[in-house]
């Protein structure tokens, strides 16, 4: 039998790579990043029946998200830019390239767990039967963006 903590590590695992999935993926093809997160967050409050409070957290979580990808895009622009320019050169310097790759990875990480901290934020809010939807519609997000050897 598995243990209540790691069924729970297990769940916010699969429900932070899902969300992030969801919140960061091709929704209905907005590109945009903010138009991602309304699309998500309308989503949420629509599907799960959101009270007023729970609403009221989910606007701020959002606000956060939006605040978060603002701070990390120039340095995600900027990391293309570099890139493209080792490309142009004469020849490519790989030390240059191992530590524009650690940096990049750095970001993801703290990206990561800042998404996974808003992810705790917003379970925590929710009913156990919201919780149970919200589980739902992260499996069948899933389920139509894996790719057929997953």
């Amino acid at each position: 039998m598995i243990s209540f903590k790691k069924a729970l590590k297990i769940t916010t695992t699969l429900g932070l790579v899902s969300v992030m999935a969801f919140a960061f993926g091709n929704c209905r093809g907005h590109k945009d990043f903010e138009k991602r997160i309304e699309w998500v967050t309308s989503k949420l409050t629509s599907k799960l029946d959101l009270d007023d409070a729970q609403k009221a957290k989910l606007e701020s979580i959002k606000a956060e998200l939006i605040a978060k990808h603002k701070e990390m895009k120039p340095k995600h622009e900027s990391w293309a830019k570099e890139l493209a320019s080792q490309i142009r050169s004469e020849k490519i310097d790989t030390k240059y390239l191992d530590k524009m790759s650690a940096e990049r990875e750095t970001r993801h990480q703290e990206m990561r767990k800042f998404f996974q901290t808003k992810l705790v934020e917003f379970h925590a809010v929710l009913k156990p039967e919201q919780r149970e939807k919200f589980a739902e519609l992260v499996e069948k997000f899933a389920s139509r963006h894996q790719s057929p050897e997953e």
